[in-house]
């Protein structure tokens, strides 16, 4: 309830504020016009009457919000109230900002001669109105500044408030790099326009891009050196939200370079297979492609070397491991695409070339050949820089091999490219097979063989995608074979098992009709059963069973690992062994077998069969290195989820059958 008091509060503030600021921007706007005290009775009104209804609504929510804050440091240091405050600053010192790049951009246009409407914004604004905006907004901002500076003096409990911050930081520097990014964009793409276009409205261009650099740099140089200050701190250097921002970046610069490399490409290959669009028509075609990749491949060098010295910076552990492979498979991914994309071009353009020979030379084949060399130049070199490194990490022997072909990242990769090979494979043989089909039947179009070849060029290219990943999968499975088998060797297991004793043969002799024992002694078969779990969990692995009769084992059975035992050990162990089990030094597995005159109360009710199925299954995950999970039962709830979850799977593949099929039959 304390909860969502306090989202109402602050939602209601937050709207109520606004409402109010823009009222005020509007009546201050229209007494700035000078006409009918705002030019507009329409305008007026509507600003009196924002201001009349959020006034009220705002300071009785506030003072609520207030009167809860003083009272109790959690309310005062609670996330959503942090949200709130940076929000505020947000939603006030935004519109500041592009008001304060309006009022810069109309100036611009004014230096060089321009009409003010040819602003990218605010082009029917005046510049008292985007000045009454700075001065509104920049007054409400320094108000809610003062009370955030208040909360910080208290020095907020728990993370909240530092995360929210880390949040508003990166918020401002994504933001000062987008303007600086789109700012250098359109003063490249006016340098690369010829001299003769000049004086045809593209000055725009200019007055555009220089007032967001203008803006843009000093914000984002400010922000980032604000950021650079706060890594002192490890939780700010390793803050997860910091390495989501690296990677988007990175991943958003190498895309939009990648495409406009190949746009850039294809233009300079129209060109040497013959195309002539003259000096001023190809600075026209390569400027719009170049005036982007040149600001983001900027960004790309500047912020994946930030991304790379973050990695290397971490320790030598799982993680730092999990986030290298992170951004090379995603590399991989968009290379991979790229050389999908160019090779299905290239063949189709062979496919038209060798089944349409009258279009030799045309300006379509010429052009489809620019394309698809375009594609596969930019994307098969990055497909290759990136998949190659972690192909030979995960043929590694050891233990950064297991965890290569272990990983998540990787195994996502390879069952999403064999996802899309699969079913790429079995519409494009829908697709073929529905053309054949019709022809058979006595409806075959006219340009019957080339439909079938550029169909089976198509599912050929999906079916070797399928086999190369998953070839790359069985590698890996084989890989993890030979290394467990190894890693088992290594571990071996000694099975101690009850051996019998007059308590044991009076214990059989209590047993009931059915041919239960009561509950009272481990069953005869305590040993077979390990065993031979712990043979289907993992057949490389050494065991050694010792009776319990013939005393403490030896010095060659206390070399083992890990020792398994039935509770009875436990419950009345013999002397010997007691004294055995304090000083083995390995896992103890004890079985909650039944014991006379003992009851596990947590101990369920499984048979020995699953009883020794769990314990083969720690035994192995210790083997491997693992941290063994604690066993679930499937409670119906569980089973329950299974097959709704299983019913969504199917849902989900029976509807992209179906789409695919109506795509077939249209």
């Amino acid at each position: 309830m304390q909860t969502i008091r306090r989202l109402y509060l602050y939602a209601v503030t937050f709207v109520s504020l606004e409402v109010v600021l823009w009222g005020i921007i509007s009546l201050a706007r229209s007494i700035a016009a000078g006409r009918e005290i705002g030019g507009s009775v329409n305008r007026l009104a509507g600003a009196l009457a924002l201001i009349l209804v959020g006034i009220p609504v705002f300071l009785l929510h506030w003072s609520l919000a207030q009167r809860s804050a003083s009272k109790e440091i959690e309310e005062r240091t609670s996330r959503l109230r942090a949200v709130f405050l940076y929000g505020t600053l947000l939603a006030t010192l935004i519109p500041g900002v592009q008001n304060g790049l309006a009022l810069l951009n109309h100036l611009w246009l004014r230096t060089i001669g321009l009409a003010a409407s040819q602003a990218m914004l605010g082009g029917s604004q005046s510049a008292s109105d985007n000045l009454i905006a700075i001065a509104i907004n920049a007054l409400a901002a320094a108000y809610f500044f003062y009370i955030l500076k208040a909360d910080w003096l208290i020095s907020p409990q728990g993370e909240d408030f530092i995360e929210v911050r880390r949040l508003y930081r990166y918020i401002w520097l994504v933001y000062g790099l987008a303007m600086v990014v789109f700012g250098a964009q359109q003063t490249l793409l006016f340098i690369f326009q010829s001299p003769q276009a000049v004086g045809i409205g593209i000055g725009s261009m200019l007055a555009n891009g220089l007032s967001l650099l203008i803006i843009g740099a000093p914000l984002w140089v400010f922000t980032t050196w604000i950021i650079q200050r706060s890594l002192v701190d490890p939780a700010e250097r390793q803050s997860f939200l910091r390495l989501a921002v690296l990677y988007g970046l990175v991943i958003v610069s190498v895309s939009s370079v990648l495409v406009s490399a190949g746009l850039v490409l294809r233009f300079v290959l129209q060109v040497a297979f013959g195309a002539r669009p003259g000096l001023a028509g190809f600075l026209a075609q390569i400027g719009d492609p170049l005036s982007i990749a040149i600001p983001l491949g900027a960004v790309w060098a500047y912020y994946g070397r930030n991304l790379s010295a973050e990695l290397n910076a971490m320790p030598d552990d799982p993680r730092r491991a999990g986030l290298r492979r992170l951004y090379y498979y995603i590399l991989a991914l968009l290379g991979l695409g790229a050389t999908f994309m160019g090779l299905q071009l290239i063949l189709s353009f062979v496919l038209d070339l060798a089944l349409s020979p009258s279009l030799l030379g045309g300006p379509a084949l010429r052009d489809q050949l620019a394309i698809s060399v375009s594609t596969l130049a930019v994307g098969l070199p990055l497909w290759i820089i990136a998949w190659r490194p972690m192909a030979l990490e995960a043929a590694q022997e050891g233990e950064s091999g297991d965890h290569a072909r272990r990983s998540v990242v990787r195994k996502s990769y390879l069952f999403l490219t064999l996802f899309i090979g699969v079913m790429g494979v079995m519409f494009g043989a829908g697709v073929l097979l529905y053309q054949v089909i019709r022809a058979l039947l006595g409806q075959a179009p006219a340009n019957l063989l080339v439909d079938v070849a550029q169909q089976f060029k198509v599912t050929l290219l999906f079916g070797l995608l399928a086999a190369y990943h998953w070839q790359a999968l069985r590698a890996d499975g084989r890989m993890a074979e030979r290394s467990l088998a190894k890693r088992h060797a290594q571990f071996p297991v000694l099975v101690l098992a009850p051996g019998e004793s007059p308590e044991a043969e009076v214990a059989t002799s209590l047993t009931d009709e059915s041919g239960s024992n009561g509950g009272f002694t481990t069953p005869p078969d305590f040993a077979a059963q390990i065993v031979n779990a712990l043979q289907r969990q993992a057949p490389a692995l050494p065991v050694a069973i010792h009776p319990i009769s013939q005393g403490a084992p030896d010095e060659t059975l206390s070399t083992a690992r890990a020792v398994i035992l039935p509770a009875e050990l436990i419950a009345k162990p013999p002397e010997a062994i007691r004294l055995w089990l304090q000083s083995f030094p390995g896992p103890h597995l004890v079985l909650p077998t039944p014991a006379r005159g003992w009851r596990w109360v947590a101990a369920g009710s499984q048979s020995l069969p699953a009883q020794a199925r769990q314990a083969a299954q720690i035994v192995r995950q210790l083997a491997e290195g693992e941290t063994p999970s604690p066993p679930r039962e499937n409670s119906p709830l569980l089973v329950l989820v299974y097959v709704l979850a299983g019913l969504f799977v199917l849902e989900l593949i029976l509807a992209v059958v179906g789409v695919g099929a109506s795509l077939v039959l249209r």
